[in-house]
């Protein structure tokens, strides 16, 4: 049996939570244990403390009755922890040291006596809220004691933290991080804490973080204090971003992310196969096209040439992360470019196995200049898609940014869907990256049905190659998506697409989809700070990737950071204006939690299945007053899921503040759901 005093006050079983505990049950434990070291007291003192606006023959009276009630109630559970007799009332702790029972105030006590790091540590997860957190106040001495010991277990909490974020030496940055986080929650004015996670962020190279925890320092400040942050906080933050880069960052990053070292909790398995060794034989097992990018220069000494050859590189680069292409590495390339006269590509295929040519050149015409990139298919030299750019000195470096990264989603979306044409034209024997075509098809559907078949593809395409990151990641999308869907309590299915993800995201350092589904699992999961983590990784290596923005917005919506949340989507759906439903959905959960419903309802009444988020906008309607409305999407959403049951549903929804599952379990209740 576990009785928990901080926060919510509970006491449970086997997990479950035990009903009908007695009102003074929690009180006097608490009090036995803080008011001195042999845990005992006199029964007069102890009835004067409980009901000291009675007199003392009412308040003896009004304790032998709350004893008996105790009496029966520990009988009932086989507990024998608050004993008395005539003159005291006192802690029986046999059952504690027999570790039957469990109480997190005394674990509390005992770290506290300690100090160390792990004892700071183990602070941070018993201390979930100030003690008793949901007493109610009776007019009593107990209440000002109470208030007095909240205060005491708090501010020794927040010394503690300080401590250990100023140490040193001895104190790793994981643990520093953690020390942080938790003097935030206590004390979210504490803008030590602020940074400290701005210095540790810079150490791993999380420019992201830096940049977003000094953002929301200045906002918690300026929103409730009215006050700007302090000069050394300013001071910090300006020192540190200018040290970050995307490359410093990914260099930094990912050593930190896979080495379970480091206490994070993050610890990912490499593939037994993804060997340098023998890569190609991998991509040969996965049946991955092979693409060649070449750039034909007319005058190599033209500064415009130049300019263009380093833009393919970018594209060649940007290929050569992705896992679902095979490509030639660009010195072999431009070799083929210098050493050779391509007037077709037949030997191409012929000496280097190659499905695609990307053909690229500068075109000169009217006074302009263009970049012109072809994709041809190697065996029939059919031009299957081709493209023009206005290429130019003048255009910013982000503009030649977003035209490479442009020119790479082209390539690849041509050729995967004339690779799946093909299959389905000559019905070849399938392979992994087939297979692994007929599951991203249909991947981000709100369909079950279809959402299942997709997985189903994605291990068939694991049975032709066992460790096919793209297929492992597609795995993992498949299994949160679904939990989603059916508004699961339980988190097996979570569980294991984590550890999908996780055996997928040490096979390619620089492909962010498999930390996208390890920090959208972590959210469901609760696990917010490895969430926005595995975010912030994914986001530097591809600050362009909408659907990872998305979700990262999703993360944040989940965190209780809506403003960034609303920020986030909406640099999503810039890169995506023809989004997807999820983006949608996404949007209006955030403006829905910042009470903006009618912003809400502009967003998801956009999605072209809006069915798919009826709960959502039953809620919005409700809380906007449109009743016929909002039965109107309650009845479509239970259509869809007639077992939904609003406990059951808010018991698994992984938000971190409790407030916000307030609000949204108000608005659900506000529809007409039960």
């Amino acid at each position: 049996m576990k009785l928990t005093v901080f926060g919510e006050a509970t006491v449970s079983l086997g997990g479950q939570l035990v009903p009908r505990v007695p009102a003074n049950f929690l009180r006097i434990v608490v009090y036995l244990l803080l008011v001195n070291d042999n845990h005992s007291v006199s029964r007069g003192k102890l009835s004067q403390v409980l009901w000291s606006d009675t007199d003392q023959a009412h308040a003896s009276m009004n304790l032998r009755q709350s004893l008996a009630r105790i009496r029966k109630f520990q009988e009932q559970y086989g507990l024998n922890l608050i004993q008395g007799d005539a003159t005291y009332v006192y802690l029986n702790l046999s059952q504690v040291k027999a570790d039957l029972l469990s109480i997190d105030l005394l674990d509390y006590i005992n770290h506290a006596r300690r100090g160390d790091i792990e004892s700071v540590l183990s602070l941070c997860e018993l201390y979930t809220g100030d003690l008793l957190a949901q007493n109610e106040p009776q007019n009593s001495d107990f209440d000002e004691w109470l208030d007095i010991e909240r205060v005491r277990l708090r501010d020794d909490l927040i010394t503690m933290l300080l401590g250990m974020v100023n140490q040193s030496i001895g104190v790793s940055i994981d643990e520093k991080r953690q020390c942080a986080r938790k003097l935030i929650e206590i004390d979210p004015y504490q803008e030590v804490g602020y940074r400290a996670l701005m210095q540790t962020a810079s150490q791993l190279g999380l420019i992201a973080k830096v940049e977003r925890t000094f953002r929301e320092c200045t906002r918690k400040l300026r929103d409730d204090l009215d006050v700007e942050p302090e000069e050394e906080t300013i001071e910090l933050y300006q020192q540190l971003l200018p040290k970050l880069s995307p490359a410093t960052t990914r260099a930094l990053i990912l050593p930190h992310a896979v080495n379970p070292s480091h206490g994070n909790g993050i610890e990912i398995q490499t593939p037994h196969s993804i060997r340098a060794v023998n890569q190609i034989e991998q991509n040969k097992l996965a049946g991955l096209p092979r693409v060649i990018v070449l750039y034909l220069p007319h005058n190599p000494a033209d500064p415009m040439e130049q300019l263009a050859a380093s833009l393919v590189d970018d594209i060649t680069i940007g290929l050569c992360r992705l896992r679902t292409l095979s490509v030639v590495a660009p010195y072999t390339s431009s070799r083929v470019v210098t050493e050779s006269s391509i007037d077709s590509f037949d030997g191409l295929s012929e000496q280097f196995g190659v499905n695609y040519v990307v053909d690229s050149k500068i075109v000169r015409r009217d006074g302009f200049c263009f970049l012109s990139v072809k994709l041809i298919d190697a065996a029939t030299q059919e031009i299957v898609w081709a493209e023009k750019q206005k290429f130019d000195y003048v255009l910013p470096e982000q503009q030649y940014r977003q035209l490479s990264i442009r020119i790479i989603l082209s390539v690849v979306s041509v050729i995967e869907k004339a690779e799946l044409d093909r299959y389905n034209r000559l019905f070849q024997d399938p392979n992994a990256y087939y297979w692994y075509l007929v599951g991203k098809r249909d991947i981000d559907k709100f369909d079950l049905p279809k959402l299942r078949q997709s997985r189903q593809s994605f291990k068939n395409a694991l049975t032709a190659s066992p460790d096919f990151v793209p297929a492992l990641s597609g795995i993992a999308r498949t299994m949160q998506k679904e939990w989603l869907m059916l508004a699961r309590s339980e988190k097996d299915i979570l569980i294991e697409g984590e550890q999908i993800a996780k055996r997928a995201a040490p096979a390619d350092p620089d492909d962010e989809r498999p930390l996208r589904e390890l920090g959208t699992i972590s959210m469901y999961l609760g696990k917010f700070d490895d969430s926005l983590e595995y975010f912030d990784q994914g986001e530097s290596i591809n600050p362009q990737h909408a659907d990872l923005l998305a979700d990262y917005a999703d993360a944040l919506t989940h965190y209780g950071w809506l403003e960034l949340a609303v920020e986030k989507i909406n640099q999503a759906i810039a890169h995506n204006p023809l989004a997807p439903d999820y983006y949608y959905w996404v949007g209006g959960g955030a403006l829905h939690n910042l009470e903006r419903h009618s912003e809400a309802l502009a967003l998801l009444q956009q999605m072209q299945n809006p069915r798919a988020a009826a709960r959502l906008i039953a809620a919005c309607w409700a809380m906007l007053g449109e009743r016929e409305k909002a039965e109107e999407y309650r009845r479509y959403a239970l259509e869809d899921n007639p077992n939904f049951k609003i406990d059951d549903w808010i018991s698994g929804l992984g938000v971190r503040l409790p407030e916000q599952r307030k609000r949204y379990e108000a608005s659900l209740r506000q529809a007409g759901f039960q």
